[in-house]
């Protein structure tokens, strides 16, 4: 392809006005760009949000918020009814003069105020972009995809392996350091995209996972983490994508409690995945699945063990409007992992969920869902109802 022409019939996406007319189409197509909007801000398809020509400057903002009711019964245990009213804000903030970068998110909730990803970058050619900050880990399947705005997912709940560090997520999902991003061409058709991050893990402390912060004061301790993703595309502008993830964190353990209970003070999670995003149809699929290796090699006795994690989401509209979908998620060994046991006892190891999304009005979604799961302690239902929109 040639410089200039090599997504012929693409949108540039470089100013509100654009942003707002693509999303006065039909809410499907709505969900798409929006989707666009947030891979590319985060430096995923660089090429497809800056103009070649375009050497002036350009901010753009997007705002995405959701309002949650969630309501938990216990199947068995006699463990305690749970329901909640949940709204957030996203803000989502980016700015680009000639080849600089900058990107900012930041949730609200009545609860606090956090900095999610704090970025910094600079376009080193035609389709590589290398960020310097705060960001989402490249080696995460769905947070890639769909990031922190809720109107950008059709089901409400993430997949479990999948949470953020403050929702009680085994997997470091935010590291402070080096991001590089690349997407180019493959064949007459195809694209490749890479990604590889390094800098500093979160530490584990009072049971959570916690990154450095933005805003917040750090404990310090953090140690080295790297994450890498590699994905193949048959078409470059298609919805197909078929990827590798890895990554190694070294996680601190500052909380003495933990720390007993494993027998070292750090953990090493080694973590391979694949995934895979198909659209058929109508019919859209993703599917993931991870291998997580825990080494306690700091402790009188040096041990490792492995668990495994997946999940499965199918969806197809019905039409314009409304759209069921499902997804299983199922593990193996987590049960018998002790790093699972102690730094998240609520981790389910089974999932099964169904949901309906109604787009009912203009930027703005009605989801309803159901879900039963399964923990280490016990088994529940849940039924979450959800508004989320996307405001340009």
């Amino acid at each position: 392809m040639k410089k200039g022409t090599r997504y012929a019939g693409v949108p540039r996406l470089t100013g509100k006005r654009e942003m707002r007319n693509l999303l006065e189409v039909r809410p499907r197509a709505r969900l798409t760009v929006s989707i666009l909007l947030a891979v590319g801000l985060a430096g995923g398809a660089p090429p497809l949000l800056a103009d070649e020509n375009h050497n002036g400057s350009d901010s753009d903002w997007l705002l995405f918020p959701s309002f949650q009711v969630f309501r938990r019964s216990a199947a068995q245990d006699a463990a305690p009814q749970d329901d909640y009213e949940h709204g957030t804000v996203d803000v989502l903030f980016s700015h680009s003069a000639g080849p600089f970068r900058a990107l900012a998110e930041t949730e609200i909730a009545a609860s606090e105020v956090e900095i999610e990803r704090f970025q910094v970058g600079w376009e080193l050619g035609e389709n590589t972009l290398a960020w310097a900050g705060r960001f989402q880990q490249p080696s995460s399947a769905w947070n890639t995809e769909h990031h922190h705005g809720q109107y950008l997912q059709t089901a409400i709940a993430r997949p479990n392996i999948e949470l953020w560090e403050g929702e009680g997520g085994l997997m470091p999902q935010h590291v402070a350091g080096v991001l590089v991003d690349s997407h180019g061409s493959l064949g007459s058709d195809g694209g490749l995209t890479f990604a590889v991050g390094g800098g500093a893990a979160p530490i584990l402390r009072l049971g959570q996972l916690e990154p450095v912060y933005v805003l917040r004061g750090n404990n310090g301790g953090h140690r080295a983490s790297w994450s890498g993703r590699i994905a193949y595309q048959p078409e470059l502008l298609g919805d197909d994508s078929f990827g590798l993830l890895l990554a190694q964190h070294d996680v601190n353990v500052v909380d003495p409690a933990v720390a007993a209970a494993f027998g070292a003070n750090d953990v090493t999670l080694d973590v391979a995945g694949a995934f895979a995003k198909l659209v058929r149809d109508d019919w859209r699929v993703q599917a993931a699945f991870y291998h997580v290796g825990a080494r306690f090699a700091s402790g009188p006795r040096p041990r490792s063990e492995s668990f495994g994690d997946g999940y499965l989401q199918v969806e197809r509209p019905l039409s314009a409007r409304w759209t069921p979908y499902a997804r299983l998620e199922v593990s193996a060994n987590a049960a018998h992992s002790s790093y699972v046991a102690f730094q998240s006892h609520e981790f389910e190891t089974r999932r099964t969920l169904a949901g309906l999304r109604w787009d009912v009005w203009r930027n703005q979604a009605l989801t309803v869902e159901v879900g039963h799961a399964a923990t280490l302690v016990t088994r529940f239902s849940d039924v979450r109802l959800q508004w989320s929109c996307v405001l340009p």
